[in-house]
């Protein structure tokens, strides 16, 4: 299986490198911190649900997705999220998140060029702040609610 909370660290601290050096490496930055964010939550799946490989059945007794096989979302992080009952009403709730979770999903704006797709992209003219801000506030929320999923 996969280490996702090591490649989440690992993506994150490339993000942090990147966004330090004086040339523009935007679509990098995007595309990883996207992945970074992914990688999170697919460990937070897994221990959210009990699991410790994908098509395992939820172990999460009294959950709505109990007993279900969990599969891997792939790079859909709303699909993650969707996931864990528990925490996509927490986060449905906020929608400041889910705004910020969109400029992750959608770096250059609402779009169809994802996180994923700008890998095929040249770089953008300029860095939003917003993006760093979207970042740093779904690292935020998802460590500020990691007790959901214990």
């Amino acid at each position: 299986m996969e280490d996702y909370s090591g490649a989440y660290q690992a993506r994150k601290n490339d993000v942090i490198a990147l966004l330090t050096l004086p040339s523009n490496h935007k679509i990098a930055i995007f595309h990883l911190g996207g992945i970074a964010i992914e990688c999170k939550l697919k460990a937070f799946l897994l221990v959210y649900h009990r699991i410790n490989n994908w098509d395992e059945r939820s172990r999460r007794i009294k959950d709505s997705m109990y007993n279900q096989e969990i599969k891997n979302p792939n790079h859909g992080l709303l699909t993650a999220i969707k996931r864990m009952p528990e925490l996509y009403r927490k986060a449905k709730l906020n929608r400041e998140f889910m705004e910020h979770l969109g400029n992750i999903i959608n770096p250059l704006g609402a779009s169809s060029i994802t996180y994923i797709d700008i890998r095929y992209h040249s770089e953008p003219e300029q860095l939003e702040d917003d993006w760093k801000m979207s970042f740093d506030y779904v690292y935020g929320w998802l460590e500020k609610n990691r007790k959901t999923i214990l």
